[in-house]
């Protein structure tokens, strides 16, 4: 890539994530996003910049689930992730949110909708742009970031969708954009990836 080219993708990102993060400092920010964004899995000590600093951000891209960390407590879900901030620590970019990045490079723009339609089309869903619509309409029904199986069957059911619900539920799954809530074992819910909510 051209250093023109690479510098204008800079500058479109920087411009995404202004408006998402105002009070960050974003040229920091932008570091850890862009080594990430290139490579999906990160270790600790690729990022090279003040030690408080640097986890800071960490703890924020983890709260926003633009990075996950890949040490695990219990389970693979969201909230077992377990960040200690030593060398060796892992830090994984979901898919989804690697196409949202490389989406602001090119536009400047902040798009959920467009990164969750590109990574259901290349796992090839063929109905990647009715469960685009299903995501966004659960998107208005979420409550603390959290939303119920019902919800999402009542949603799918909408758009006819319903035979295909435990597949649909499984890339979403995989692509970053929901994972389960299993420390209430007698209310299953899914928390909706935040950075998707903005």
């Amino acid at each position: 890539m051209s250093f023109q080219k690479h510098s204008e993708r800079e500058r479109n990102l920087e411009k995404a994530l202004k408006k998402i993060f105002p009070e960050e400092d974003i040229k920091s920010l932008l570091t850890i996003i862009w080594l990430a964004a290139e490579k999906a899995r990160i270790y600790y000590e690729e990022i090279e910049m003040q030690e408080n600093l640097k986890e800071d951000l960490l703890l924020l891209l983890e709260a926003e689930r633009i990075l996950i960390p890949f040490q695990t407590s219990k389970t693979i879900a969201w909230e077992d992730r377990v960040t200690t901030f030593k060398p060796g620590d892992a830090y994984e970019m979901p898919h989804v949110i690697r196409y949202l990045i490389r989406n602001a490079e090119e536009t400047g723009e902040w798009s959920p909708s467009y990164a969750v339609n590109r990574y259901l089309e290349e796992i090839g869903e063929p109905e990647s742009v009715k469960i685009t619509v299903l995501f966004d309409k659960i998107k208005e029904r979420v409550k603390q970031r959290k939303i119920s199986p019902e919800i999402i069957l009542k949603v799918s059911e909408e758009l006819n969708l319903k035979s295909k619900i435990g597949t649909i539920i499984a890339e979403l799954k995989g692509g970053g954009i929901i994972s389960p809530c299993l420390r209430d074992p007698s209310r299953l819910r899914y928390e909706i990836n935040p950075a998707l909510m903005k």
